[in-house]
């Protein structure tokens, strides 16, 4: 109530501003009419307040409840979504160590794995210069026995032709008739 009456007082002193800046320049309103204005303004604001007062008065304060209520919601809200960034905010703390962990973890391993291919290459190259050096003695034998049966035949063959140059056919048949009783016999 006392708001209508610091509303209606306001606007008489704004009427009577104006009257008093009109009566300086010669032009005066009647009093009677500016009272009867202010009057009717009162009752006015009385009957708006009169029949609608509660409504309005309720509206306010419905409105101030409404907005205290959701500020109230928005700072819980705002809790809510603070508590969640922290959570978030470990987790993605846990996440990035987890990372850490497993690019560590892969580290060794892909190390372990390298120890044990190169480690595995070391024993197979071992193997293949043993299996080389196997093969090479292997064929220096058979070569050196290719060797020793083409000497054995050039042998043969000039120890032959020399025999032949210095025997004569029937010595010849002779001494090979005896070699043959001797191993025969033997």
């Amino acid at each position: 109530m006392q708001r209508i009456y610091g509303i209606v007082t306001a606007c008489a002193l704004v009427l009577i501003s104006c009257q008093i800046a009109s009566a300086s320049d010669g032009h005066s309103l009647p009093w009677g009419d500016f009272l009867l204005r202010v009057i009717n303004a009162a009752i006015f604001v009385g009957i708006i307040w009169y029949a609608a007062g509660k409504l309005i008065k309720k509206f306010f304060t419905g409105r101030r409840e409404e907005i205290v209520q959701e500020m109230d919601d928005l700072a819980r809200r705002k809790q809510e979504a603070e508590a969640r960034l922290a959570e978030v905010e470990r987790q993605i703390a846990d996440v990035e160590a987890e990372c850490a962990k497993l690019l560590d973890e892969g580290r060794a391993q892909a190390e372990r794995i390298r120890d044990a291919i190169v480690s595995d290459a070391e024993k197979q190259a071992a193997h293949i210069v043993e299996q080389a050096k196997k093969g090479a003695e292997q064929e220096g034998k058979a070569e050196l026995e290719a060797i020793r049966e083409r000497m054995a035949e050039t042998i043969v063959a000039e120890v032959e032709k020399s025999l032949l140059d210095r025997l004569d056919a029937t010595t010849h048949q002779k001494l090979i008739d005896k070699s043959l009783t001797k191993v025969v016999l033997q």
